[in-house]
């Protein structure tokens, strides 16, 4: 089983795990992997039940049907803190991610690593964790193609959380990963344009003047 390197990065995260829960599946692909590389059962789930369907059939052409098993449900609404000690939640809007988390408060005890990999807003993603008990364990970026993709570890359960500096735009974690610097290049570019924009209209620019000074401090080495 080959992932792709955003997935691969997941797995990477997931591992080691006994049993794991995969929301929003797409084919059960890290599912399959992960029981390749010793976990012991998986959870594969979609809202939807076309994907949900073809990870089904996925699995089934594996022959790994007696480890991995496919759930229709919204987010993690058919899971308890039993089910998994892991939980994998990739490829959504960082707002949607948080909305799982919070329809199940059982990720918040600190029982469970959660595999976090936001496609937009990962900020805001990042405020709601910080504001909500979690901490963001690691955190690294993937390149695929012309995107480069971030995934988050984190844990719940802690009165320390961490995730605020830097405007939530990244922790200080990210600082040495390699592909930091064009990193902070793509968010330099569109916070410069969001401020662009913002003058042209006559709107505060705080946010964004804010956010552009503590990019042009990292990228100094401050």
């Amino acid at each position: 089983m080959e992932l792709t390197p955003r997935l691969q990065l997941a797995a990477d995260f997931c591992l080691p795990c006994k049993a794991v829960i995969d929301v929003g599946c797409d084919h059960a692909y890290l599912c399959l992997y992960l029981v390749e590389q010793g976990t012991e059962r998986a959870a594969a789930s979609d809202i939807r039940p076309g994907p949900l369907e073809a990870a089904k059939a996925h699995i089934a052409a594996c022959g790994r049907s007696d480890r991995v098993r496919a759930v229709l449900c919204p987010g993690l609404e058919a899971f308890g803190p039993e089910d998994a000690d892991t939980v994998s939640i990739c490829g959504m809007g960082g707002e949607m991610i948080a909305s799982i988390l919070e329809a199940a408060p059982w990720t918040a005890t600190g029982d469970h690593k959660l595999v976090l990999q936001p496609m937009t807003n990962g900020h805001r993603l990042r405020k709601w964790l910080a504001d909500n008990g979690y901490t963001i364990q690691r955190e690294q970026l993937a390149r695929e193609g012309h995107r480069l993709y971030v995934v988050l570890q984190a844990r719940g359960g802690r009165k320390d959380a961490c995730g605020a500096e830097n405007g939530y735009l990244f922790t200080e974690k990210l600082l040495t990963d390699p592909l930091f610097p064009e990193y902070a290049g793509k968010l330099r570019e569109k916070y410069e344009k969001s401020r662009a924009g913002k003058l042209s209209a006559g709107v505060d620019t705080s946010e964004e003047d804010e956010i552009l000074k503590r990019l042009e401090e990292v990228s100094h080495g401050a």
